[in-house]
């Protein structure tokens, strides 16, 4: 499983906490928004944010794998186009 080269886990996203999903599947990352951000649990809390302008992404696999709800889906190997 590859994670798209759009994944943003370098941002600084308030609010947010960059987690793990181990052990199951220790090489993903996701952010986990607090409680603030989820307004009583009607928004999602564990989301990915997307650098390519798509902004968040309210799930965590959809960007690690294709086919996949994102369309601009590119492994991080793939070079670009």
């Amino acid at each position: 499983m590859k994670p798209c080269r759009h994944l943003d886990h370098s941002g600084d996203y308030p609010g947010c906490t960059l987690r793990t999903a181990a052990p199951q599947f220790p090489d993903v990352l996701y952010w986990e928004r607090g409680d603030a951000l989820c307004e009583g649990g009607k928004l999602p809390r564990n989301v990915q944010f997307c650098g390519k302008g798509r902004g968040r992404t309210n799930a965590i696999f959809d960007c690690y794998e294709a086919p996949g709800p994102a369309n601009c889906y590119q492994p991080e190997d793939e070079v670009p186009s």
